[in-house]
């Protein structure tokens, strides 16, 4: 089963670079410029010296970015063709949905754009970590943070027996099923998605009363303990939840809204909240 799964992400990596274009075995980049929230992150923990000149305004906020605290120096983007040509970069790193007018016109003046695309799954974020550490000319980071990360992943402790059933809600009952990143923490955590089970591919809704019908051991509200109120909390306080007697654990959000190697923090978080 292990040789399997070495395989497949073997075969996953390999696959990955195939589609990478051909400047990508260029000299690494000496002006990197992030259109996307999940590539600031990365490249924030992979990229050497002043190589990253701008991220986009989104990585400050704590609430959404793991590395908000580090970013006070870089000058941020807010997705515009016009500012970032004035960066003159010579590598952009955006994604599948975010500033694409911005992307359409950068590659009309022959700019490199790499696209990476929302990870699902932890073997895609290595993925992403093996391109772009590859790219930057810091492969041996990169494979040092993978390592990482998979130690990490490995030596979480997962009870034996029944797996717990966990509900993951957000804002307007918005939550997470198969197919996600966030369905493959709860997995790794020793938790069954209730939303799987109710069907859900992607990410979709849950109303009040598939909540209550469904039951669940565990409800993780997707955002701080202390954070700011949101409707997900106020679903909480129905008279129909009011005694929900299950296990409640808040996540941060920035631990799983882009998949990084600081991701196998929160299934860390969820594995000691339900021992």
């Amino acid at each position: 089963m292990l040789g399997r799964r070495l395989w497949t992400l073997a075969a996953l990596v390999v696959g990955a670079f195939a589609s990478v274009p051909v400047w990508a075995q260029a000299d690494p980049p000496q002006r990197v410029v992030s259109l996307n929230l999940c590539a600031d992150q990365l490249l924030i923990l992979l990229a050497e010296g002043d190589t990253l000149r701008s991220v986009t305004f989104l990585s400050a906020q704590p609430d959404q970015s793991y590395v908000a605290d580090r970013v006070a120096h870089i000058p941020v983007n807010h997705g515009e063709a016009e500012e970032i040509l004035a960066m003159d970069p010579d590598l952009v790193v955006a994604g599948r949905f975010a500033a694409r007018p911005a992307v359409t016109m950068l590659q009309r003046f022959d700019i490199p754009v790499l696209d990476l695309p929302i990870p699902a799954s932890f073997d895609e974020i290595r993925a992403h970590i093996a391109i772009l550490s590859d790219r930057l000319g810091v492969a041996s980071r990169g494979a040092a943070m993978v390592v990482d990360m998979n130690k990490r992943l490995a030596a979480v402790a997962v009870p034996d027996g029944p797996m717990p059933r966990a509900l993951v809600l957000g804002a307007r009952g918005f939550t997470s099923g198969q197919g996600t990143l966030i369905h493959e923490v709860l997995a790794s955590a020793g938790l069954q998605n209730v939303a799987g089970e109710l069907g859900i591919t992607g990410f979709g809704r849950v109303d009040l009363e598939e909540i209550v019908d469904a039951n669940p051991e565990v409800i993780i509200l997707n955002q701080p303990a202390f954070g700011a109120p949101s409707l997900a909390r106020e679903v909480l306080a129905h008279p129909a939840l009011r005694h929900f007697d299950g296990q409640l654990i808040h996540m941060n959000p920035a631990l799983w809204t882009c998949g990084g190697p600081y991701t196998v923090q929160a299934v860390e978080l969820l594995a000691e909240a339900i021992r």
